[in-house]
């Protein structure tokens, strides 16, 4: 009976302590959201002042613009496409006299005459097939004529266009010796397509041209 009593004994001893349960973690919070940073402002324009001009333009049709020019911009090709020069010492065009080949800036100017010619007779007519469609061009001739402050005349041989900036904003745009009127094709043609040419286009750019020598081209210049 001894030996089965201490084997109870044994079975019925102290039981062992459950093993503590680990507490639970709490969740990290979410991130604050960041701040968006605020977009730098944007600079502004600055007014570019090369000029200091009282000038006075006529139009084919009469109407004269007057006023004081605080920019002068001369393009950066014959069209007025690409980028305009406003640094002063661009902004000067070639006058041919008799024995002489002047560069002459707009201060030098007393007046400058321009005659358009007539149309058709007077224009030439052109597509440029580096473009894709054709580029068409009709361009007008106009003979300018410039008599500066010495005296002196000269024909001006300068293609680029030009443009006045008035005190209160308002702009004159010209040129001096070729007036072009330009237009791209609407479709893609080839050469060996049978008349690739849009004659139509032509049409179409000459009465523009037309229309323009009849009232808004600039047909004289003075420089007060």
């Amino acid at each position: 009976m001894v030996p089965l009593m201490l084997s109870l004994l044994v079975a019925c001893g102290p039981k062992k302590a459950p093993e503590p349960v680990a507490a639970p973690v709490a969740a990290a919070p979410d991130p604050a959201p960041v701040a968006e940073a605020e977009p730098e402002p944007e600079p502004e324009p600055v007014d570019i002042i090369n000029a200091d001009l009282n000038i006075k333009v006529t139009r084919a049709n009469g109407s004269v613009v007057e006023g004081h020019v605080k920019r002068i911009e001369r393009s950066g090709d014959w069209y007025g496409e690409e980028a305009w020069v406003t640094d002063r010492a661009e902004l000067k065009f070639n006058g041919e006299g008799t024995g002489e080949y002047r560069k002459i800036t707009w201060p030098d100017v007393k007046s400058v005459t321009i005659k358009p010619g007539a149309v058709p007779a007077d224009v030439d007519c052109v597509y440029d097939g580096s473009f894709r469609p054709w580029m068409y061009d009709c361009t007008l001739k106009i003979p300018s004529t410039v008599t500066t402050k010495d005296g002196k005349s000269y024909a001006v041989d300068t293609r680029n266009k030009w443009r006045f900036v008035f005190d209160d904003g308002g702009e004159v745009e010209f040129w001096m010796v070729k007036h072009p009127a330009r237009e791209q094709d609407e479709k893609v043609v080839e050469l060996d397509t049978e008349d690739p040419q849009n004659f139509d286009l032509y049409t179409k750019l000459q009465q523009r041209l037309r229309d323009e020598r009849a009232g808004s081209m600039v047909v004289k210049v003075e420089v007060k």
